[in-house]
C-alpha cells in the first residue's frame, strides 16, 4: 500500500479476508467440519519442568500457586503436567476436559492427579453468538485467571487477581454472548498473541464458589460476570479491556467457634454446619491488555472484601481488600519462529488469603523480572527473578504473621504437545 500498488480500501478488504480465513481455520471449525465423531476430537498438553535456586529469606512463600518453589528449595520438580481432550462434536456441543498429573509437588506427592477442567458448550445459535457451558470450569475473576497456563508466559499469576479464585476453576453454569466480530478478534489475539480465548463480551457464571475440586460447604452460590471488548486500531494494534466481579458467600477452612481461646484462629460468629466460618466475598477487577507487538502492557486492578484473620484478637472477618498488578514487556522476533521476550512486573496486595487455613494476611509487594525464549511453537525456556516483600502465611494466636523481604530465582522448561 506504501508504495501505491493497492488502494486503503483495497487493504482494508484483504485484511478482512486474511482474518476471516484465520477464524474459521480454528481447531475447533476444522473439527467441526470432519465426518468421523473421532477426527473432531483434540489431544494435547504440556508440562512445565522447573528449578528453583531457593528463597534469599525461609520465611518466604508463594502460597497460592508455586509452594515448591519455596518449600524445596535446589530441586528439580515439575510444577505442572497436563492432558486435554477437547473436541468440536456437532454445531451445537463443544467439550473440553484436561487432566493435572503433577501431584502436590510441596508435599512430595506425586500421585495426586486430578480432573481440572470437564466442561461442555451447549450453542444456542449456529454462529455461536449465544452459548451455555456447564461443569467444571474457569471462574469470572480476572484476566490472567481466565488465561491458560499454556499461553502465560509469566511463572506465576499474581496474588492480586490469584487469590479471587484459588485454582481458577469450580463447578457452574455460565452463559456467553459473543459478537462475531469479537469471536473472530478473540480467536486471534489467542492463536498469535497468548489470549485468554473468548469468554464472551457479557458473561455470566453461577458457581459453588469454594474453588477448583473444593465441596460445597454452605447452600449460597457466587455470582460472577463480565463484560469486555477487543479492539482493533485504525494501525492494527490489537487491545483489549473489561470489568469483571462477582459476590458470594466462602466457608474459610482452619476456624474455630468465638469461644476457642486456644486456637489462632476464631470464627466472628458460629461456625456453619460443615465447620466452617461463612464470610461475605466479593470484588470488581478491571483490565487491559495490548499484547506485544512489538511491546505490550497487561495491567488489573481490583477491589472488594473478603475474610481476613485480624492479629489483635485472632478472629477471622470481612475485610477490605484491594490491590494488582501492570507489565510491560517487549518480543523480539529473531526468525520466522524464534522470539525473545524480557518482561518486568510490579504489583500490590492488601487483604486476606480466603483459601488458605485461617485467612490468613496476604500483604505483599512483588517485583518480577523475567525472559521468556521460545525457539519455536513447542518450547518455552523462562528464567525469572522474583523480589517479594510480604508475611508468611503460617500463624500463631495472638502474633502477628512472620514478615520476609527476600528475592527467588527459577527457570523454567515448558514443552507442548498438540
Amino acid at each position: 500500500m506504501e508504495k501505491g500498488l493497492i488502494t486503503q480500501d483495497d487493504w482494508i478488504r484483504l485484511k478482512a479476508e486474511e482474518e476471516r480465513r484465520i477464524f474459521e481455520q480454528t481447531p475447533e471449525m476444522q473439527m467441526a467440519g470432519n465426518p468421523r465423531w473421532y477426527e473432531r476430537i483434540r489431544i494435547g498438553g504440556y508440562t512445565q519442568f522447573r528449578y528453583s535456586a531457593g528463597p534469599s529469606d525461609g520465611k518466604m512463600s508463594i502460597p497460592l500457586s508455586d509452594k515448591a518453589a519455596t518449600t524445596q528449595p535446589r530441586e528439580l520438580y515439575f510444577r505442572r503436567i497436563r492432558l486435554v481432550f477437547q473436541g468440536q462434536i456437532s454445531e451445537r456441543l463443544a467439550f473440553f476436559l484436561q487432566g493435572a498429573f503433577e501431584g502436590e509437588q510441596d508435599k512430595q506427592d506425586m500421585f495426586n492427579k486430578e480432573i481440572i477442567d470437564a466442561y461442555g458448550d451447549y450453542y444456542l445459535t449456529k454462529d455461536k453468538v449465544h452459548r451455555l457451558r456447564f461443569g467444571l470450569q474457569r471462574t469470572l475473576n480476572s484476566f490472567d485467571t481466565l488465561r491458560s497456563s499454556t499461553n502465560r508466559q509469566e511463572l506465576d499469576r499474581h496474588e492480586s487477581i490469584q487469590s479471587g479464585a484459588p485454582g481458577e476453576r469450580d463447578l457452574g453454569i455460565s452463559y456467553f454472548w459473543s459478537p462475531k466480530i469479537a469471536q473472530e478478534r478473540f480467536a486471534q489475539l489467542a492463536a498469535y498473541h497468548n489470549g485468554p480465548g473468548d469468554y464472551g463480551v457479557f458473561g455470566v457464571t453461577v458457581y459453588n464458589g469454594q474453588g477448583r475440586n473444593k465441596p460445597e460447604k454452605n447452600g449460597d452460590k457466587h455470582v460472577g460476570v463480565r463484560l469486555a471488548y477487543p479492539f482493533e486500531l485504525p494501525n492494527g494494534r490489537l487491545l483489549e479491556t473489561g470489568v469483571m466481579a462477582y459476590r458470594g458467600m466462602f466457608s474459610v477452612a482452619g476456624a474455630e467457634s468465638p469461644t476457642n481461646t486456644t486456637t489462632a484462629a476464631n470464627c466472628y460468629d458460629a461456625l456453619n454446619a460443615q465447620g466452617a466460618c461463612d464470610v461475605n466475598d466479593e470484588r470488581i477487577t478491571a483490565y487491559f491488555w495490548t499484547p506485544p507487538q512489538p511491546w505490550g502492557i497487561l495491567a488489573e486492578g481490583m477491589i472488594g472484601r473478603g475474610p481476613k484473620r485480624n492479629p489483635l484478637n485472632n478472629t477471622i472477618e470481612e475485610s477490605s481488600l484491594r490491590g494488582g498488578y501492570v507489565q510491560g514487556y517487549y518480543t523480539l522476533r529473531y526468525s520466522d519462529v524464534g522470539q525473545l521476550t524480557p518482561y518486568v512486573r510490579f504489583g500490590e496486595y492488601y487483604g486476606g488469603f480466603k483459601s488458605i487455613s485461617g485467612a490468613a494476611d496476604g500483604q505483599s509487594r512483588t517485583w518480577n523480572f523475567g525472559l521468556v525464549w521460545e525457539p519455536d511453537t513447542h518450547w518455552r525456556f523462562v528464567t525469572e527473578l522474583m523480589l517479594k516483600n510480604g508475611l508468611n502465611e503460617t500463624l500463631v494466636r495472638n502474633q502477628v504473621q512472620d514478615q520476609f523481604d527476600a528475592s527467588l530465582l527459577r527457570f523454567q522448561a515448558q514443552f507442548f504437545f498438540n
